[in-house]
Order: C-alpha cells, then sequence, then structure tokens
C-alpha cells in the first residue's frame, strides 16, 4: 500500500486559462452547532485483541437508520447510533468479509450506507491486492446478512501488483471505485513502481438489486503511465457522493498529478469520459509532518505524517455544487490547513476555497473529511496538532466544524472548532518504544469519514483518529510492549435548521456580522512519478 509516488520534477508545460477569484463571504448570521454525543469506536487495543496490528487504521465508519458501523483496517463493529453502545462483538475485517461469502481482506477498507436501498456496502481488497471484494447487505442491519462479488481491479494484472487506495462512492446511478495502480518492485527497487489509475463503475441496480450483487455492467477507465509519461485524470480519484436521478453521468474529483491542482471530469450515460479540467486552485506546497508538543523532549515533535495533498475522503455534490476536501500547505507558511474546494457542478469551475486553520504557524490540520445536506449546510471534521507553545491544545485532537453555503458557492461558517476528542498523550509515535524517539515512517490516518444520517439530515456522524495511552504501564499495561496506541472516537454533530428569510434581520441584529475575502491565483507545478 505505498502511497507516497509523487515528486516534483519539472515545471508546467502550459499556463491554464482563468482569472483571479475573489470569495467573499457575506453578512450571514451564525446558526446553533452542537455536538449532540460522542462515543468511543475502534481502538489499536480492541484489534491486537483479535490477533491483528495495523498502522494506519485507515478509519472509516458510516451511519445507517439505527446504527453505526466502523470498517477500519483490522476490525469491524457495530454501534448503536444514538448511545454509542457497541451492538455485538467485535470480529476482523477479514472475518466481516468471509461471513459475507468472499475472502480474507488485505486492509483499504471503506463502508457507505445507502439510503435509496436502505443497504451497506463496503468495499476492500481480496485475498490479492490486485483484487477489489465489493460487500452488500440484504438489509438495513449491518449485523445481518451481506453478500460479495469481485473484480480485478488492476488491467493486465501483473502477480504483487496492487489496485491501491480503493475509493468508494455513491455516485448517482453507479457505484464508483477509484484506485491507484502499483507493479512489483524491480530487483533493488525501492518501492513497487506506480503504472496508473482505474476509474471503474458499476451500475448501482447491479449491485443493490434483489439477487446477488453482479459487476456486470461494470466499466474500467483506465489512465496509464508509462514511467515518463503523465495523462493527468488525477490521483485517488473520488467518485462525486450524490443521490441517482435517472442521468447515468458521474462525477469524479481528483488531486492532479503534474500540478498541485485539482481536477475533475464526467463520465457520461453512453460510457464515454468528459476532457478532464483543471480547477486553478490556489497554489501550494509540499505538507511537512505535523507538530506535537512532545514535552518529554524525546525528538517526536514533528513527526506525524499529514498524507499528501490527495483528496482522500468522499466528495458531495449538492443543489448544483460539488464539495471536496484535502489537506494543503499554503505557500510561504509551514503548517497543514484543511482546505474546503466548493465547484459548479455544471461549468465545472472553481466557486470558492475556504481553509480550515490557526492563528499562526503552531497549529497543523489535517485528516479532513466532510458532508452535506439538502440544505446547503456542511460538517467538516479534521485533526489539529500543535507545538509545545501549546501543552494541552496541542495534542492529537479530532474537532469539528459547520459552514452554511451562499448562492454564489462561498463559505459562511456556523460554528467555531467543536473538540470531539483529546489525545490522552503529548507525543504520539510508531514502530519505537514509549520516550524513544520515532522509528520508521509515522503514518496517521489514511483517511477519515463524515456521514449524514439517512433519517435525520441535519445530523452529522464524524469518526476520526487520535493518539491513545501508550501500551506501558502508565497506560494501564504493565506487560505491555510500551508502544504508541492510537484509538478512534465517533462525535455526532447537529445544525440547527436554516432559518426563515423574513428571520435573517433579527438574527442578524441579535448575533452581529461575520464577513472576509479571499484571494487566490494559479500556479501548476510539473510533477512526475517515482
Amino acid at each position: 500500500m505505498n502511497r507516497d509516488v509523487r515528486k516534483p520534477l519539472l515545471r508546467k508545460l502550459a499556463v491554464l486559462a482563468g482569472t483571479t477569484m475573489m470569495a467573499v463571504t457575506p453578512v450571514s448570521a451564525w446558526a446553533a452547532t452542537v455536538l449532540v454525543n460522542s462515543f468511543v469506536g475502534t481502538s489499536d487495543r480492541n484489534t491486537r485483541a483479535l490477533g491483528i496490528g495495523l498502522q494506519p487504521p485507515d478509519v472509516n465508519g458510516a451511519v445507517g437508520t439505527t446504527q453505526f458501523a466502523q470498517l477500519q483496517n483490522g476490525s469491524f463493529a457495530v454501534y448503536d447510533k444514538f448511545t454509542g453502545a457497541l451492538l455485538g462483538p467485535r470480529v476482523t475485517d477479514s472475518a466481516f468479509f468471509l461471513r459475507a461469502g468472499g475472502t480474507a481482506t488485505g486492509g483499504d477498507v471503506r463502508i457507505l450506507f445507502d439510503k435509496t436501498s436502505s443497504r451497506w456496502i463496503a468495499t476492500g481488497f481480496g485475498s490479492t491486492q490486485n483484487v477489489i471484494q465489493i460487500a452488500v447487505s440484504v438489509t438495513d442491519n449491518a449485523l445481518g446478512a451481506f453478500r460479495t462479488v469481485s473484480f480485478n481491479g488492476l488491467p493486465g494484472a501483473v502477480a504483487g501488483g496492487a489496485a491501491d487506495y480503493p475509493t468508494l462512492a455513491l455516485s448517482g446511478d453507479t457505484v464508483t471505485i477509484g484506485t491507484n495502480n502499483f507493479i512489483p518492485a524491480t530487483p533493488g527497487g525501492a518501492s513497487r513502481p506506480f503504472r496508473g489509475t482505474t476509474l471503474n463503475t458499476i451500475s448501482r441496480s447491479d449491485l443493490f438489486g434483489a439477487g446477488a450483487p453482479s459487476v456486470a455492467s461494470l466499466r474500467q477507465f483506465n489512465t496509464p503511465f508509462n514511467g515518463t509519461t503523465i495523462i493527468d485524470d488525477g490521483f485517488a480519484q473520488q467518485g462525486v457522493f450524490r443521490a441517482p436521478n435517472g442521468n447515468g453521468v458521474t462525477s469524479v474529483v481528483a488531486v492532479a498529478l503534474n500540478a498541485n491542482d485539482l481536477v475533475t471530469f464526467d463520465i457520461l450515460a453512453n460510457g464515454t469520459k468528459t476532457t478532464t479540467r483543471f480547477l486553478g486552485a490556489t497554489d501550494y506546497q509540499a505538507n511537512r509532518p505535523g507538530r506535537q508538543p512532545d514535552l518529554g523532549n524525546t525528538g517526536n515533535a514533528r513527526v506525524v505524517d499529514t498524507l499528501d495533498d490527495r483528496v482522500s475522503s468522499s466528495v458531495y455534490q449538492v443543489n448544483g455544487k460539488i464539495y471536496a476536501v484535502h489537506t494543503v500547505t499554503p505557500l510561504g507558511q509551514d503548517h497543514t490547513v484543511v482546505r474546503i474546494s466548493v465547484i459548479d457542478a455544471a461549468t465545472k469551475t472553481l466557486l470558492s476555497e475556504t481553509d480550515i486553520t490557526g492563528p499562526d504557524n503552531s497549529f497543523d490540520y489535517y485528516e479532513g473529511s466532510l458532508a452535506v445536506n439538502n440544505h446547503n449546510q456542511l460538517v467538516v471534521g479534521f485533526v489539529r496538532s500543535g507545538d509545545s507553545t501549546h501543552p494541552v491544545d496541542g495534542r492529537i485532537s479530532i474537532l469539528a466544524k459547520s459552514f452554511n453555503t451562499n448562492a454564489n458557492g462561498t463559505l459562511t461558517a456556523t460554528s467555531g472548532e467543536i473538540l470531539i476528542k483529546q489525545s490522552p498523550v503529548d507525543s504520539y509515535h510508531l514502530g519505537s518504544a514509549f520516550g524513544s524517539p520515532a522509528a520508521g515512517r509515522q503514518r496517521f490516518g489514511d483517511y477519515s469519514s463524515v456521514t449524514l444520517d439517512p433519517t435525520n439530515d441535519q445530523r452529522f456522524y464524524v469518526i476520526n483518529e487520535f493518539a491513545d495511552f501508550f501500551n506501558n504501564a502508565a497506560g494501564g499495561n504493565p506487560a505491555g510492549s510500551g508502544f504508541a496506541r492510537f484509538g478512534t472516537f465517533v462525535g455526532i454533530i447537529g445544525v440547527s435548521a436554516i432559518p426563515e428569510p423574513a428571520n435573517w434581520a433579527m438574527m442578524i441584529a441579535g448575533f452581529g456580522l461575520v464577513g472576509g475575502a479571499m484571494r487566490r491565483r494559479k500556479t501548476i507545478v510539473k510533477f512526475a512519478i517515482a
């Protein structure tokens, strides 16, 4: 599961057309956004109790009619969505797929709930990493029966290759899975060579029909990479999440391979792909590791992997606008931010960008995910950590923030940062014991999720990762190895109803005005794969 595959090489070959856009936040009132409830999810300790220890967890979960299901590397668990009570025993992720009639899984798992059919859908590797398996529930009960189907996700498969980092989206009339493709490393090679991407689309009727799920309608759109030439259809392609409408169009958003930018394209009902469009995002630079207080001065103050700029979580389309979020570092800055991009679904133009960030360079923001309801309200979940000048607040923390969308596509914040869970430790690292310097890659993530309650569209479920107690005496395990442990936590965010126009004047008078402006410019940097 090699994910760090892009390195700068060349300047851009062409300048994209466009003009500078000003994103202005109009006068608005803050709506009430509250943390309705929160509960602990599956931890590293839980998965190790099942005989599996995997890093990173690839934290993923979704809310259904009565349950919250969590599927991550190593484990599957189901909770009561109101109380957070664990419903039934946790099982391994492989046991989940085997029970559904599939095979053991190699990880990179994801799960969603489909409101239209009231059924669950989950994906992950099969017994080998070139195979993608899909599990679909028979009912809305995540503890009930599932049925599986699989397909070869690596065209022209080579033994040992991988259809890596499979994404999952309910893209209107299709289910969409994007993969980053790798072949085995050559002798003496440091990593598996990247060989392009594949976007897989399957008719939702084939998967959510009355019979067993089928991939008879599978279409694969391959963008090969021969080691030198890039056709830039993006990296970690995310199908756009939207309700089915019968037009058969699948929209896709991804981060560009050869630019600090986002790209988008459509797959039409007749199976043709539209020309990929660069959105002209505000330029940014490579992400550095995230900070943490590290008060024991063990040399781990800046080791947390914030990942690269890929769009790692669900992309939503609502009321003619597409919403995506990813982690970037603004030019000239030394901290990561969670950037929200709003795109016009019809014209594929970038309407606005909003960065979730702190007042200075001392905090890093990363691992963002979002969901949007039909009232144009969105909740973004993310992780924040900071340096030693913030001995408590700088600990890795799970937070959320809410926004309303204005008619022109700009966003108005309707909450501050809502704390869901703060880590109990100030120094998190992998591969070495407590009090020792970090060793090896310090993976964190690789993704998180926010999902919308199908029975209440003003409640959002946020799940993300935090740094749990070390596996030592201080952490409650005197016989433990002393190594770091991760935990996961779920927060239920409630947003207020959109006020009627007649009430706006009174609300503005009562709560005050907020406004702002944001400049953006476009500079494209060429990338190649190594």
